[in-house]
């Protein structure tokens, strides 16, 4: 999201998104969050959300949710919540590659597929058993969470080879 907003202004000659969402955060939050807390707490994530894309600081946020929602990160929520990541993709008219893991638990092949529609002459590929930290981790919950702590897992070779090729391919 960051490089597609950034750009337009930078004068950058190609933009590749790793991972990144299609969709407005708030809705890759709610995904990421739906049925994993207790109700209480998913209740006030939905508050602390809607909130937030009001452009509403809240500092009464339960510990359990500091994490997300902290009052520390609540202005870059706000700014973030704000952007239509698609609709910033879209603006890009330099060369871009969009990498996706097929194992990411954060954001998934759709939000790479809208990145996609919002910007056609994308060039897409997506990555066999690749996570959002871009490691090569099973599809199962447990290996993906204990994977972002791990920097001994390397990074996925498919990865670096996309990205080398989409390079030699725009100069």
């Amino acid at each position: 999201l960051i490089a597609s907003l950034a750009a337009p202004q930078s004068g950058a000659s190609a933009v590749v998104s790793i991972g990144g969402s299609g969709r407005p955060l708030d809705e890759v939050i709610r995904e990421q969050l739906k049925g994993r807390l207790p109700p209480d707490l998913e209740m006030r994530s939905w508050q602390l959300l809607e909130r937030l894309k009001a452009g509403q600081y809240d500092t009464d946020v339960p510990s359990p949710l500091h994490v997300i929602f902290r009052p520390s990160v609540q202005p870059y929520l706000v700014s973030l919540l704000r952007q239509n990541p698609a609709g910033a993709f879209a603006k890009v008219k330099v060369p871009a590659l969009i990498v996706q893991g097929r194992n990411d638990i954060q954001v998934g092949v759709q939000d790479a597929q809208a990145l996609k529609a919002a910007k056609p002459d994308a060039q897409l590929v997506l990555i066999d058993g690749m996570n959002h930290v871009m490691r090569i981790v099973p599809n199962d919950l447990k290996a993906q969470v204990a994977s972002y702590n791990n920097r001994d897992l390397p990074l996925a070779d498919a990865l670096g080879r996309a990205v080398v090729a989409f390079i030699k391919t725009i100069h």
